[in-house]
């Protein structure tokens, strides 16, 4: 088993926009535009637990995320 992602395999994410993609190894991946990205959690849920947290293709903190989604929108 490879654990590329296989794109013809993502489904929509339940909140809409996002491309879903389950790697061989178990890490979930969200992506839009080809970008990893997610506006409500974490871009990448890794099979051990870890996660990390993309935003138009930018890594930031769990900290940056949650100062991020706290800020009014506009």
């Amino acid at each position: 088993m490879t654990s590329q992602p296989d794109w013809r395999s993502g489904t929509p994410h339940p909140t809409g926009g996002y491309d879903k993609v389950i790697v061989a190894r178990g890490d979930t991946l969200y992506f839009t535009a080809a970008r990893l990205h997610r506006l409500d959690g974490p871009a990448v849920e890794a099979e051990d637990g870890s996660v990390q947290y993309w935003v138009s293709g930018q890594r930031l903190t769990e900290q940056e995320f949650r100062d991020r989604a706290a800020r009014p929108q506009g």
